[in-house]
């Protein structure tokens, strides 16, 4: 055998290794990561179980700092807000936090200084699922152990499993913080700097968009919201849904302050009434998507049988190649995403059953809020889900407008008709 056949073999050999142990580890990790053992190192505000160090405990010092961070994006803080205010009370970054305790993370060590924080840091901080006692696995992957680049899984193709540790932020304030940062827009008015305290709350009923926030450029002192859908190319929605925020926020405030008054008035009725509603909603929810899930799975058998007729009709040329490659196309097309809202459907009724409104929290919440003089982006995270807002009809020289509030939890909630309790 001469020097390039031993050479050959060598690398032949090598190739044939990495190869083999790549394949292992990846049938350990797929072992590991549906058994819901995390397969990724703890997120900051978590360490290693010292007793078990497959899992989490939470880090108490970290953990502070998380949650602090979360209070401030309910409080109405920017990302570059956030950041400025954790340097100014001279709190260090994850890198240098661990650096101080002696914890190895790799990638690229920064140069910054120790209490410098990036706003991408705060970003990703505001998107971790694992903060509510979650474990996610197959984030991403990699297709070849020769190339290190790693590629986002899809949300339907990773490992979910609930409540396997300690939560550091409880699963409804997870929720609304993910909820605010989807309905924030990316540029905010030129003229007044400030985005209102409804923007991403406000939803069209005609439609299902978001109302968008503008101000009259005639007088900036105006502002309103419109639907989104309604001058957009599409033209999805016919009517505007315009509403003035200084109409909106008086008709919250009245709203929530007959809120407070019966739940103080009548605190053993409104709670009644609040677990009473919150089971309602729960049911229906968990009823509309039971449906969609029903009709998904009968319509996947249905594109089975038709799949297989297609198929018999083709071996017994009736139809086309080229005809049964269009419609076989279609159809695995059509149930591939059939499929992905499958999974997610039956994740979300998973959830479902594992949730439970927490009645004294949501009084509390409440209570909080007796005789409010002004509406705070934060009164609006902790209380209100969303707000859907009808277009004014003008009867009689009279202008009506209806709007629904929708609550955290209870969803829409009439407050019935007491003494003490300002009229509606």
């Amino acid at each position: 055998m001469n020097c390039k056949s031993v050479l050959l073999y060598a690398r032949l050999s090598n190739e044939y290794y990495a190869r083999d142990i790549s394949t292992k580890r990846k049938i350990v990790n797929k072992l590991k990561g549906n058994s819901g053992v995390p397969l990724s190192t703890p997120p900051y505000g978590y360490v290693k179980n010292p007793d078990d160090p497959r899992f989490w405990v939470i880090d108490p010092e970290a953990a502070e700092i998380v949650r602090c961070i979360y209070q401030m994006a309910l409080d109405g803080y920017g990302l570059v807000e956030t950041a400025d205010a954790l340097e100014e009370d001279g709190i260090c970054n994850p890198t240098y936090y661990w650096r101080s305790k002696g914890t190895n993370r790799g990638g690229f060590k920064s140069t910054v200084e120790p209490t410098k924080w990036g706003h991408t840091t705060i970003k990703k901080i505001l998107t971790i699922q694992e903060y509510c006692g979650d474990v996610i696995n197959f984030k991403t992957f990699s297709k070849s152990y020769k190339v290190k680049k790693r590629i986002e899984t899809p949300e339907e193709n990773r490992a979910v499993f609930l409540n396997v540790h300690e939560a550091i932020i409880d699963r409804p304030t997870w929720e609304k913080v993910q909820n605010l940062k989807k309905g924030t827009r990316r540029k905010r008015p030129t003229v007044t700097q400030e985005p209102s305290v409804f923007s991403g709350v406000l939803k069209c009923p005609e439609c299902g968009g978001n109302l968008n926030f503008h101000f009259n450029q005639g007088n900036h002192d105006i502002k309103f919201f419109s639907c989104q859908n309604h001058n957009s190319g599409l033209r999805k929605c016919s009517k505007t849904h315009y509403i003035r925020e200084e109409f909106l926020e008086q008709v919250v405030l009245y709203e929530v302050n007959r809120l407070t008054s019966f739940a103080n008035e009548y605190e053993d009725d409104f709670l009644r009434a609040i677990m009473g509603q919150s089971a309602k909603v729960a049911d229906n929810d968990r009823a509309r998507k039971q449906r969609e899930l029903d009709g998904l799975l009968a319509r996947d058998r249905e594109l089975d049988v038709l799949f297989e007729k297609i198929y018999e009709d083709n071996v017994n040329q009736k139809i086309s190649d080229a005809r049964f490659a269009k419609m076989s196309q279609r159809y695995e097309q059509e149930q591939g995403e059939n499929a992905k809202r499958i999974k997610a459907l039956r994740l979300e009724l998973k959830k479902r059953e594992g949730q439970r409104m927490d009645v004294d929290t949501f009084l509390e919440t409440v209570r909080r809020y007796t005789n409010a003089t002004e509406i705070t982006r934060r009164m609006v995270a902790e209380l209100i889900d969303h707000i859907d807002v009808y277009h004014a009809e003008k009867k009689d020289d009279v202008t009506i407008q209806h709007i629904t509030i929708y609550y955290n939890c209870i969803g829409a909630f009439s407050v019935p008709d007491r003494r003490n309790i300002p009229a509606t």
